[in-house]
């Protein structure tokens, strides 16, 4: 069973890893679109059971695929800014649901292990290097906040991962800028929260 979470994870972060081979010149957070002309507000999905403050609306995609443990649909919203002076490439949010009791909540080694091997799965899919990891609890859900640097340092993956009974989130930017702050990036993944029904 863990093998299967793990090579549905992997497809739940290849969506997000696509075109990131170039780079951009450094820039000033505080001149950034996000600090100037970006429309910051909340985004609620009561199907997603999250909110999460964004500098602009989403696009959802949504994508089934067949697995060994069955068909899982996959739940993409992402955005990404077509402004030369952007922070970030991508901001995202993704879910998905695992059939019933495969990720069972008191199994604390079970989720451990499913943050390990999506967060290595991350780092060799851009071969990078981790820069920090930390786990955690947020509203009594677990989570994991890691960091990759890729192309020599010059560009970012910033993603926290949470597990909320069967239902996996990923909460993602990626820059293509080299700076060690993202004001934004810090602000999109704060923001984010999961409710209940």
């Amino acid at each position: 069973m863990k093998k299967h979470i793990l090579y549905i994870t992997l497809a739940l972060l290849s969506l997000s890893y696509q075109s990131l081979w170039s780079q951009e010149e450094a820039l000033d957070p505080v001149k950034s679109w996000e600090s100037t002309d970006a429309k910051w507000s909340e985004i609620t999905d009561y199907e997603g059971r999250f909110r999460v403050t964004s500098p602009e609306a989403f696009t959802l995609k949504t994508d089934t695929v067949n697995t060994a443990i069955g068909a899982l649909v996959y739940h993409t919203f992402y955005l990404a800014p077509q402004k030369d002076n952007a922070e970030n490439e991508v901001y995202m949010v993704s879910y998905t649901d695992y059939p019933e009791g495969a990720i069972h909540p008191d199994s604390t080694a079970l989720i451990t292990e499913l943050f390990e091997e999506t967060q290595d799965a991350a780092v060799n899919s851009v071969r990078g290097e981790l820069l920090f990891s930390q786990e955690g609890f947020q509203n009594k859900l677990p989570f994991r906040y890691w960091r990759i640097d890729y192309l020599n340092g010059n560009a970012s993956i910033r993603t926290k991962a949470y597990v909320d009974v069967d239902r996996f989130y990923i909460v993602q930017t990626v820059t293509k800028r080299k700076y060690g702050m993202n004001y934004s990036t810090d602000r999109f993944i704060d923001s984010f929260r999961i409710f209940t029904e």
